[in-house]
């Protein structure tokens, strides 16, 4: 890029260019005196879908630079270090993030991603009080709508903070306005919110939190005020059967994700229908191979709900009996539509004796 550029005159203007375009400037270029005009332009870059993971090393080499020119010496970030940092501040560990200015906190809500470490800082710095999120006494449900995508993250001790009606109401909030989250950060909400709701009914053996009907089923925060212990009790053959696409839809802890397939395993004598397997979706994740071999697979259309990867990855081992249950239907093949739903890296797991079957022309 520096090659293109070099012979204009104003090659040194950094706001010319895209931030993340300047990813890849040549910093050694970069005069002393313009360095902090070329992190200010940084700041709104990805520094995380932009470098393949060979140059991912060059973030630490951006992070070193940026110390160096802005005179940072400490692991107490100010307001304006954090300002030119911008999305910089995403790579930082907990030591800088507790120890750093407030504003940090919105620059970490644009991170794709926080570590368990980085969530402790927030934490951290959050109940310190001195945040425009005001000290822990005073927090409430508007609260939690203002920490956004923050909540995505934090320990169920957290939300010990909260009662129940606050943090059922922040949920049904939550899940309508951040919808296109994904079934991983959704199911990782859920459960850190479940766990710090207190229930005195973990071991009985009777139904005390109400039946499940079509109308629980509805509700956007189910199945919330149900512990694995209550879910299993409340929830029963028929109304699986009868409402499992929108039990699927809702449901996404893996223990009891088992109990919908286990229940539905009864509801047919230990048989599902295909027009079910077709709507098994996150539930057919927690499958067995014993539970694939009983499937009928012979559509295209089960394929293609089975191999959603929005309801998470696959074991290898249980793709092959997928693909082999599909293929045991006369007429089957891996043609093209089969191949771009099964992907690519369900491919890698298929038997040679399996791959060479598939023409040569499908892969194009």
């Amino acid at each position: 890029m520096y090659n293109q550029i070099k012979e204009e005159s104003d090659v040194t203007s950094f706001s010319l260019y895209p931030p993340d375009v300047l990813l890849f400037y040549d910093y050694s270029l970069v005069p002393r005196s313009s360095c902090r005009s070329y992190f200010q332009e940084l700041a709104e870059a990805d520094f995380f879908s932009v470098f393949s993971p060979a140059l991912r090393y060059k973030r630490s080499a951006l992070f070193i630079n940026a110390r160096s020119c802005l005179g940072i010496t400490s692991k107490s970030l100010t307001e304006d270090n954090v300002s030119v940092l911008g999305n910089m501040c995403c790579m930082l560990d907990g030591s800088y993030i507790q120890n750093s200015h407030p504003s940090i906190l919105e620059r970490l809500k644009n991170c794709p991603d926080l570590t368990v470490e980085q969530t402790s800082a927030v934490v951290t710095l959050l109940k310190n009080g001195n945040t425009p999120y005001g000290d822990p006494s005073t927090w409430n449900e508007q609260t939690l709508k203002d920490l956004g995508m923050f909540t995505l993250y934090l320990p169920s001790s957290f939300y010990l903070r909260f009662d129940r009606d606050t943090k059922r109401n922040f949920l049904r909030y939550f899940l309508r306005v951040f919808g296109g989250m994904s079934r991983e950060q959704r199911r990782r909400l859920k459960r850190e919110i479940r766990q710090s709701i207190k229930s005195d009914s973990e071991q009985t053996a009777e139904c005390t939190a109400g039946i499940i009907t079509q109308v629980t089923i509805s509700d956007p925060t189910f199945p919330l005020d149900y512990n694995i212990n209550q879910f299993n009790n409340c929830l029963s053959v028929s109304t699986v059967k009868e409402n499992l696409d929108a039990i699927t839809e809702k449901v996404d802890e893996e223990e009891y994700l088992r109990i919908v397939l286990q229940k539905l395993k009864e509801a047919g004598n230990s048989i599902i229908p295909e027009d079910q397997v077709e709507l098994l979706s996150a539930a057919s994740r927690v499958a067995t191979v014993e539970d694939i071999r009983s499937w009928t697979i012979s559509k295209i259309d089960t394929l293609a709900a089975l191999m959603d990867s929005s309801n998470g990855g696959w074991d290898p081992s249980l793709v092959k009996v997928i693909i082999s249950k599909y293929l045991a239907v006369g007429g089957n093949r891996l043609g093209s539509a089969e191949l771009n739903l099964i992907g690519g890296p369900n491919l890698c797991s298929l038997d040679v004796n399996v791959i060479r079957t598939i023409s040569s022309q499908n892969f194009r």
